[in-house]
């Protein structure tokens, strides 16, 4: 595959995990200073690595999530978690990794995790389910 054509499949892979809006609001602000960067990105990021038959999506997705969470990465943990619905990851599956994340990157992070995580749930209309309590 030449670089063209990682950097095709980059977007068309990006397009589908984190949606075209978002892919093309990226495309639609180049300029000189951030094109090859974005590239980059397209190319090896999503043209090489998550293009990779190796590892299904949905646990691209949730090892990505922990790992940003982990890092403090803010931003990119955000268009993970909206993300991460287009490629099967349920509520549940992000419970019991927010869950897990707690023991293993610290209760703060994973708490502000979930915080986002109820934020975006409301962004796209899915409500949680509310617990009774006596």
């Amino acid at each position: 595959m030449n670089d063209e054509e990682r950097y095709q499949q980059g977007i068309k892979v990006r397009k589908e995990v984190l949606g075209e809006k978002h892919v093309n609001r990226s495309i639609e602000n180049l300029n000189d200073f951030n094109a090859d960067f974005q590239n980059f990105i397209s190319r090896f990021a999503w043209g090489e690595v998550w293009s990779r038959p190796g590892m299904p999506r949905h646990t691209r997705s949730l090892v990505t999530i922990a790992i940003l969470l982990s890092l403090g990465r803010e931003d990119e943990l955000r268009m993970h978690l909206r993300a991460c619905f287009n490629n099967g990851v349920t509520k549940d599956d992000l419970k019991e990794l927010l869950l897990h994340c707690s023991l293993y990157a610290g209760l703060p992070a994973a708490n502000a995790a979930m915080h986002m995580a109820e934020e975006i749930f409301a962004d796209l209309g899915i409500a949680p389910e509310q617990l009774k309590t006596d």
